[in-house]
């Protein structure tokens, strides 16, 4: 998996690599360093315009929900209509408390 650069974020959306590490962070199993580096990883490959689970280097849709699901099992089974994960991630953002972007 593609890890995290967080100093290639760019100021302007640094609200929302923010938003999106703590949203999947309220839904850790653990909150031990290595999720917050999945989620910070995550939270990088939504910012980049491709599919979520190609731009962290996974070999598949299924290999993300899989880790989303080991990692973030409530967030994970939120999505229930195999909707895609980034589009997902952000539908879920927009409605969190405390988030303006």
């Amino acid at each position: 998996m593609r890890e995290a650069n967080i100093d290639s974020v760019p100021p302007e959306r640094r609200e929302e690599f923010d938003g999106v590490v703590a949203l999947l962070m309220s839904h850790a199993v653990t909150d031990d360093r290595q999720t917050r580096r999945v989620a910070e990883a995550v939270a990088t490959a939504t910012l980049r315009p491709g599919h979520l689970w190609r731009e962290l280097e996974l070999e598949s849709r299924g290999e993300l929900r899989e880790m989303l699901a080991t990692l973030f099992p409530e967030f994970a089974a939120g999505n229930d209509r195999d909707m895609r994960w980034k589009k997902y991630i952000y539908r879920r953002l927009c409605g969190w408390p405390g988030f303006h972007g």
